[in-house]
């Protein structure tokens, strides 16, 4: 129902849930009571796409803000709030205790912060609309950071006030022996992961920036480096790393010898697979930039979506593929020709797919 600038739906006798915002002023104070009824949440669609809010007044009575409201606070430069689940402090958003860090205005003023003592966490989609943050500095209560890459595209390092869960090596942030987060505008052409490190967090994206031309990696990780390296130059595995290997930069399974992960920043015209390689891992070539990819006859699987979003335009596939997903070739927008042998598993894939027009015929690869 609408009452005045606000419509809110009512979820109690005399209670409200504010749906949207409906007036136009920079400055949005959401009031005490809204007709009959007192405001404690706050829904995904407060603010239209098309808002100018450079701040946000919340009162005392909201104890809920649905986290994807903060989706559309594009503007927003400051947040109000004195509640008992919400308050805030130089205009940053953050839960009753000051434990959870809820909201950074993306056009806040604060571009070097320092967390409470008391900050234990970064909400999930705290920086979902963007932040002008450069550095980030925490207490020894501070665990958790549940931040994607391009949520914090400025951010240059971390700094460690006292450390506890979380620790700082070259304004990198780890916990324990696992890297949980490397800042994008990190001034570097290259980066070495400390030798015992044994793992790199999950990650939506990746987490190393492709302003990285090197990515060196010790015998000690374990897990986490073909999703996170992608968008790197290059990778550089120290010999005997029992999960991982690189040949010319290029990820591979020590064990299995399957190709984990062309990375997006380097760049042949022509890139042929090295001989032994067995298969092609899901996304393995995800916006490769080679133009020709060759696959030799150890090759015998290729995962789903294996070339997606590449920039292949030609694909040799040999005789010796015996298994492709169903979605193998899913995602080549710029492909032109794939040569495969005739009557080959290649040949029968492509004869009944999308790509059936662009299919050649070879000899032995």
């Amino acid at each position: 129902m609408r009452e005045g600038d606000w419509d809110i739906k009512k979820i109690g006798k005399d209670i409200c849930a504010v749906q949207r915002y409906l007036g136009s002023e920079s400055d949005v104070i959401v009031p005490d009571r809204i007709g009959a009824y007192v405001p404690v949440e706050i829904g995904a669609g407060f603010l239209k796409k098309s808002n100018k809010a450079e701040t946000v007044s919340i009162p005392r009575s909201v104890d809920y803000i649905d986290p994807a409201a903060f989706q559309t606070w594009r503007n927003v430069r400051a947040v109000k709030a004195d509640g008992r689940k919400l308050r805030s402090r130089d205009g940053i958003l953050y839960d009753g205790s000051f434990k959870g860090l809820v909201f950074y205005p993306p056009k806040s003023d604060v571009v070097d912060y320092e967390a409470p003592e008391t900050l234990r966490r970064v909400a999930e989609g705290a920086f979902s609309a963007g932040t002008p943050l450069r550095t980030f500095a925490f207490h020894d209560s501070f665990d958790e950071f549940s931040v994607s890459p391009s949520e914090c595209p400025f951010l240059e390092s971390f700094i460690a006030l006292r450390e506890g869960a979380l620790s700082v090596r070259d304004a990198v942030l780890f916990k324990g022996r696992t890297l949980l987060f490397y800042p994008s505008r990190r001034a570097a052409s290259e980066y070495s992961i400390p030798d015992g490190t044994e793992a790199i967090a999950p990650s939506s994206e990746p987490l190393f920036p492709s302003s990285l031309r090197t990515l060196h990696v010790p015998y000690s990780l374990k897990s986490g480096l073909e999703e996170s390296a992608r968008a790197v130059g290059g990778i550089d595995v120290e010999f005997g790393n029992p999960r991982y290997k690189s040949v010319d930069g290029v990820l591979f399974s020590a064990k299995d010898k399957k190709l984990l992960a062309y990375p997006e920043g380097k760049e042949d015209d022509i890139y042929m697979v090295p001989k032994g390689t067995s298969a092609i891992a899901s996304h393995a070539f995800y916006g490769a930039k080679a133009r020709t990819v060759i696959l030799p006859s150890s090759v015998v699987h290729i995962e789903a979506e294996a070339f997606a979003s590449s920039q292949i335009e030609s694909l040799v596939i040999p005789m010796t593929v015996m298994d492709m997903d169903i979605r193998a070739l899913y995602g080549m927008d710029c492909i032109r020709s794939v040569y495969v042998e005739p009557r080959s598993v290649a040949d029968v894939y492509l004869s009944g797919s999308f790509l059936s027009d662009k299919a050649r015929y070879i000899g032995s690869v």
